[in-house]
């Protein structure tokens, strides 16, 4: 079984309320190609569509939730 697809990224800095919101988290994709009302992280962090901003690998804080849950949902064993 594959690993479902993620997105690396983090609240634009315009919209962040603290430096948690600055930390890069990983967000499983949609499997459809539907936009979700909400972005929702593998720890739960939400972000709203329109606020994100896609990164290319992790920068900054990252998540360390999010950071095991993409590691472990990717060692498809």
């Amino acid at each position: 079984m594959d690993a479902p697809p993620h997105v690396i990224a983090r609240v634009r800095g315009e919209y962040a309320r603290s430096e948690r919101d600055r930390s890069c988290h990983f967000f499983p994709l949609p499997q459809d190609s539907t936009l979700p009302s909400v972005l929702r992280a593998y720890c739960g962090f939400d972000i709203m569509p329109g606020q994100a901003e896609a990164l290319d690998g992790p920068a900054g804080m990252p998540c360390l939730r999010c950071l095991m849950a993409a590691a472990l949902a990717d060692s498809s064993v």
